[in-house]
């Protein structure tokens, strides 16, 4: 657990969002652009993906958003 100030802080939990669906966190230890390159092998357009958060929800999570980018190639 992370400690900052003399204070213990737990890690919360993530949520992964794309086009509307809730992706599983495979691994806590996964960076977000992990978690969508594993994720891209059912969802290929999470290959091209910006990643936006994260954004702290009001049931306790940390909320990352997957937005395609359509048009553009890495």
């Amino acid at each position: 657990m992370p400690e900052t100030d003399g204070k213990i802080t737990e890690a919360r939990p993530r949520k992964f969002v794309f086009n509307g669906m809730q992706l599983a966190d495979p691994d806590p230890k996964m960076t977000p652009q992990k978690v969508a390159e594993f994720h891209s092998l059912l969802h290929a357009e999470l290959t091209n993906v910006t990643i936006k958060g994260p954004t702290k929800t009001a049931d306790g999570f940390d909320e990352y958003k997957f937005i395609p980018q359509i048009g553009t190639f890495r």
